[in-house]
């Protein structure tokens, strides 16, 4: 339900930010997972980098974001793309392949190979079989998430040892940090008893 209340909140900031753009004056398409691949955009509008388990990684909200677009003439200024150690660390982090159900996140390296149609040919990435993906979503009649989970991006960056944890994860020490991280057990699963009981505090 999360996920698609999430989308759905996507598409009303979209569509309603493509019609504030064109009560101004200029051309403005809204658009969700159409149109243009929203990651490769967001990339290059500096808004995080590209992880292993096929999302956007962001220094603010690690892999927890849903992605909208407004394609327009409108001028506006841009930025440009950022590094801040997400594929360095990717590198060496296996958490969301090891832990995916259906094995459909890439273990080794970047290529351009593509597991099926649904992958594109020709760019060097970790490619995630999105038919497995969507298949087991399918299957158990809800989304999954896992890989989002286990992300050691995937912290409260409010919090000081989340971003010192950040820090390291773009040096040199990010085998400390994975094993740091391994070792706190973040990314495991709670019990549903456990989380709301940590809530009411």
């Amino acid at each position: 339900a999360a996920t698609g209340l999430g989308y759905s909140h996507d598409a009303l900031v979209v569509l309603s930010l493509a019609q504030y753009i064109r009560n101004l004056g200029y051309n403005a398409v809204a658009s969700m997972n159409d149109t243009a691949l929203a990651i490769p955009l967001a990339i290059k509008a500096g808004l995080g980098e590209y992880g292993r388990n096929g999302l956007l990684i962001t220094k603010e909200f690690g892999p927890r974001i849903r992605l909208g677009k407004v394609f327009t003439e409108m001028p506006l200024a841009y930025d440009a793309p950022i590094r801040f150690g997400v594929k360095e660390f990717c590198q060496v982090c296996r958490k969301c392949a090891d832990s995916c159900p259906v094995k459909a996140i890439a273990q080794g390296e970047p290529s351009t190979e593509r597991h099926n149609q649904s992958n594109i040919r020709g760019v060097r990435k970790w490619s995630v079989d999105g038919e497995k993906c969507f298949g087991y979503w399918a299957a158990q009649n809800s989304d999954c998430s896992i890989c989002i989970r286990v992300c050691p991006y995937n912290k409260d960056y409010r919090k000081w040892w989340a971003r010192a944890g950040r820090r390291l994860a773009g040096t040199p020490l990010r085998r400390a940090m994975l094993w740091l991280d391994d070792r706190l057990g973040f990314g495991a699963r709670m019990k549903p008893g456990a989380w709301w009981g940590q809530r009411k505090r």
